[in-house]
């Protein structure tokens, strides 16, 4: 669970909290907290929430946002002039963001190569997805479905992890998506 504290007191919540936000589902851990709360500018946010899919999902989202513009500033010296190896754009079409690269393709042991792993974080995320998606519907294995998981944080031209800022931003991807609800991103902020 993302919202492990109440957003009025801080304190950490129980696994089932007392009372939630009937419209956006707000945990808190007792009425007067979600009293305060909705004096102190719940009142303004809660139909904004509501719209992003709930507590999780909204935060989680921004927490993407986040991660994602930091990923893409850190990595825009690398992804100069390149293109997605995916989508082939230098700036993705739907979500309008920057290229990343955080494996190790382009730079094997120092030497360059022909493949370079740089592409957007959708289009890493929605690729990890599709390959999900179908192992459930051919209700693959356990070992395989693991394998298809691992597309989250690996790079499938060099086999190699995703690191540091792009492995945060891909985890919040994951962590955003009700389809991905099953595994929980760490806090990276």
């Amino acid at each position: 669970m993302l919202l492990t504290n109440c957003p009025a007191c801080a304190a950490p919540l129980p696994p089932t909290a007392a009372k939630q936000c009937s419209r956006c589902k707000t945990r808190y851990c007792n009425s007067t907290c979600q009293v305060d709360h909705w004096r102190c500018g719940h009142e303004d946010l809660c139909k904004r929430i509501k719209r992003g899919g709930g507590a999780e999902q909204y935060h989680a989202a921004k927490k993407y946002k986040k991660a994602v513009g930091a990923a893409i500033e850190k990595c825009a010296e690398d992804s100069k002039g390149q293109t997605c190896y995916i989508c082939t754009e230098a700036v993705h079409s739907r979500t309008g963001e920057g290229l990343v690269r955080g494996c190790a393709c382009g730079d094997r042991d120092g030497v360059a190569s022909g493949t370079t792993g740089i592409a957007h974080v959708s289009c890493l995320a929605e690729q990890a997805k599709i390959l999900v998606e179908e192992g459930e519907e051919n209700n693959l294995d356990v070992g395989a479905m693991e394998t298809r998981w691992r597309l989250w944080d690996t790079c499938r031209l060099c086999k190699h992890q995703y690191h540091g800022i792009v492995r945060c931003a891909l985890g919040w991807r994951a962590g955003r998506r009700t389809w991905a609800g099953r595994r929980r991103t760490r806090n990276c902020y």
